[in-house]
């Protein structure tokens, strides 16, 4: 009995220096424990006790199977083993006195999303021109926005021209103008939209570039040459197309719901129009009026005779 008395006494001992001990708050905490703590480490002491009182049963239980075995042997009889002891109970988990701070949410795999039919249809419609048209005709949706893209094209300046003279191109596109006249040219922009001066360079030389950014019409210019010029019509979005020889055009997998349809060819102003893009598709029609207009050189005066 004094060994049972021993082991639960250090059993005892180690766990209290082991749990409540070290469940104590350092000496450096000002201030007192919260409502959380006090009661883990209550719970830790409820367990502690709850394993000595086991630990108590358990010893009993071998003290009595010692004392029948003696009994037995002491009779001269046969050796008659009693029940076995109990064996032991699990013991309860010892709970952190100290309880964990905030916990991420579990993760939740998501099932795939379902796939709906694309929300995409069709515009069609017409462009009517009045006055005589020098280039192409272009439809495109204005009020898209997609990002910026990487690409290039050149426009070279060849035989006093551009070539070629009239181009689409989505946000962000960088332009270069090559020269491959043995005459300089200064190329340049006064386009609100988005001016710029590329200066003189001989054939050979780098050729100055342009990134445009800002969609509209970008008129281009030659500083030295009157009739040199080149129309850029800078788009926001993929959403355009080439109006067809008899005025008819097809856009196709335009996003559903209201749209800003706009139409532009060189000289001529943008015009637009605002249609309801439903799942059936929509159809528009537009005239544009081509005006040409004289322009001045990059200074504001009008050009001059040009001597090679």
């Amino acid at each position: 009995m004094k060994r049972v008395v021993t082991m639960i006494a250090a059993a005892s001992g180690f766990l209290l220096a082991g749990g409540v001990a070290r469940s104590a708050p350092p000496a450096a905490k000002a201030h007192p424990p919260t409502a959380a703590e006090f009661a883990a480490l209550r719970q830790r002491v409820d367990q502690q006790n709850e394993l000595i009182m086991r630990l108590t049963q358990i010893e009993s239980a071998h003290f009595d199977y010692l004392l029948k075995l003696l009994q037995n042997n002491g009779r001269g009889g046969a050796v008659v083993a009693p029940s076995p002891p109990p064996p032991p109970l699990p013991l309860p988990p010892v709970a952190d006195a100290h309880p964990p701070g905030p916990q991420p949410p579990p993760v939740v795999e998501m099932p795939p999303p379902v796939q709906g039919p694309a929300r995409l249809a069709a515009i069609s419609g017409h462009v009517e021109v009045t006055g005589k048209s020098r280039g192409p005709v272009y439809v495109y949706v204005e009020n898209i926005k997609e990002p910026a893209v990487e690409r290039h094209m050149e426009i070279v300046q060849k035989d006093r021209a551009f070539v070629p003279d009239t181009a689409i191109v989505q946000r962000g596109t960088r332009v270069s103008f090559p020269n491959s006249d043995p005459i300089l040219h200064n190329v340049f922009s006064p386009s609100p939209t988005q001016p710029f001066d590329l200066g003189s360079y001989h054939a050979g030389e780098k050729a100055g570039i342009v990134r445009l950014f800002t969609p509209g019409v970008v008129e281009v210019f030659c500083n030295m040459h009157a009739k040199m010029r080149a129309d850029l019509l800078v788009v926001p979005n993929r959403y355009y197309t080439k109006v067809n020889a008899d005025g008819s055009f097809h856009l196709d997998n335009v996003p559903i719901g209201a749209r800003q349809i706009a139409a532009w060819t060189p000289e001529a102003r943008v015009v637009s129009e605002n249609v309801n893009l439903t799942a059936a598709g929509a159809s528009v029609k537009l005239t544009l009026h081509v005006e040409s207009r004289a322009h001045n050189k990059k200074t504001g005066e009008p050009y001059d005779a040009y001597k090679e």
